[in-house]
């Protein structure tokens, strides 16, 4: 059989001013106003079509099915209560199903994770790469790493990083026959394009940066082209060619010499990094947890 629909605030009221035997203190408790309290009892006594009070001029006496209704009603909300605290605490352990741009993944949450569970052993994080956007209302995702404005309907949004890119190469094309000494030298070299973002119109490409640059005899339409930056960054690494790079999410790779910059000019991505959330999530502590890490890594990285 379907169970049947409890006014349940109205319960709240009833059990909150059955304890203090006031509505005022049961206002107080609650966070709403005397009248508003009373209102929920009597539609209860309405919905069980008699009186669980006798109302006094000095305050509140309960019936005989106020006392049987109290009795029964503390022991639900105290079990009640108990399993919310429960549920609580499990999720400050267990784990965090994050989707994650494949790029982001790999170039820089991977590398670091180690960090993570040495600070958080009892937190798993099971990472799904997508390209596309999560959906938390079909899909059982946890919290997700967008790349974006940071504005999302329902969502919580932690800016983690911008982003910007600039010619990225492989120390050797410093020297050789055709050393690559200014923007006008990129046409002895193939160019690698990352077509990730596509979508945006106003992203930089190779054609704005050269125009930025002020290069000449440099055909921007030419070379090898890749759907994710990791694999243009890998192929410059190899040294064929040089890429529009992903500054900071090539931070690595620049510090430990594995390419370079070879010029000082870099244009902003236009997106910058989030990582989001249901609003209802921002409470548990497991993400609160990965929030504050993610965080302190970008400021130390």
């Amino acid at each position: 059989m379907p169970r049947r629909i409890y006014p349940l605030n109205a319960l709240r009221a009833f059990e909150a001013s059955a304890r203090q035997l006031s509505f005022v203190r049961a206002s107080e408790e609650l966070s709403v106003t005397p009248a508003a309290v009373s209102h929920q009892v009597k539609r209860l006594e309405e919905y069980l079509g008699q009186p669980l009070f006798r109302r006094l001029p000095r305050g509140l006496l309960l019936t005989e099915s106020g006392q049987l209704l109290l009795s029964e009603l503390s022991d639900v909300f105290l079990r009640l209560d108990s399993a919310m605290e429960r549920v609580i605490e499990s999720d400050s352990r267990g784990t965090i199903t994050l989707s994650v741009a494949p790029t982001f993944a790999v170039m820089w949450l991977i590398p670091r994770l180690q960090k993570f569970y040495t600070l958080n052993p009892d937190i798993d994080v099971r990472i799904s790469t997508s390209l596309g956007l999560a959906d938390f209302q079909r899909d059982d995702y946890d919290a997700a790493i967008r790349l974006g404005s940071g504005e999302w309907i329902g969502l919580e949004a932690t800016k983690l990083f911008d982003e910007s890119v600039t010619p990225m190469c492989s120390p050797r094309l410093l020297e050789g026959a055709d050393p690559l000494m200014t923007p006008d030298d990129l046409g002895k070299h193939v160019l690698l394009h990352n077509h990730s973002m596509d979508y945006d119109p106003d992203a930089p490409t190779w054609q704005s940066w050269l125009e930025a640059a002020g290069a000449s005899g440099v055909d921007a339409s030419r070379g090898t082209h890749f759907s994710l930056p990791d694999h243009g960054l890998q192929a410059s690494i190899d040294g064929a060619g040089v890429v529009l790079g992903w500054r900071f999410l090539a931070a690595k790779d620049i510090e430990s010499g594995r390419v370079v910059e070879p010029f000082d000019l870099a244009l902003p991505l236009g997106s910058s990094f989030y990582l989001v959330y249901p609003e209802a999530h921002s409470l548990r502590p497991n993400i609160a947890a990965f929030r504050d890490w993610l965080v302190q890594e970008v400021r130390e990285s």
